[in-house]
């Protein structure tokens, strides 16, 4: 048989195929460094923003622990630092809990509800919380069903005046 040269067609295919791979390795490569999981250094590391209210005697700083919890409350929904947002809710809330720098915790809840079992855990960690240190419930632009039962967990309640806010239940 003759030899054949490659034609246009068939180098334009090969060029698509190695970039195709590239582009999977990369792709691939970034899912398993999301998948990695926590590294242990990272546990130490606040599980919610912290802001310095007063420089205390000695250096230390008094905080105030700043929680937000926003979208669909769900025990589905993965987490970012735990296995689902439930579980980092109830991580960073007992992480301000057990912190004895962190002198009060502001819940910011903006959240349509979701799943009751999820926001029973939640509300739960909250009143938890709220028996070792004061919570502040914030609702933003909408704290609806599950949202709203959490937010009864706390000490103080306030609302934006445009809050969409209630319960069913």
């Amino acid at each position: 048989m003759a030899e054949r040269k490659p034609g246009c067609l068939t180098i334009f295919l090969f060029v698509a195929l190695c970039v195709s791979v590239f582009v999977n390795f990369v792709l691939a490569f970034a899912a398993l460094q999301r998948l990695g999981g926590v590294l242990p250094q990272e546990e130490a590391l606040p599980r919610f923003r912290e802001i310095v209210v007063q420089r205390g005697s000695g250096g230390s700083f008094d905080k105030i622990a700043v929680i937000m919890l926003r979208g669909l409350i769900s025990s589905s929904i993965p987490g970012t630092v735990g296995d689902s947002m439930v579980e980092d809710m109830r991580a960073a809330l007992q992480q301000a809990r057990d912190d004895s720098r962190v002198k009060a915790i502001v819940l910011e809840i903006d959240s349509p509800g979701g799943e009751v079992t999820a926001a029973d855990a939640i509300y739960n960690a909250v009143t938890k919380a709220r028996a070792r240190k004061p919570v502040v419930v914030y609702m933003d632009s909408l704290a609806a069903s599950g949202g709203y039962y959490i937010a009864c967990g706390g000490k103080f309640l306030m609302a934006n005046e445009t809050t969409i806010t209630g319960s069913r239940v």
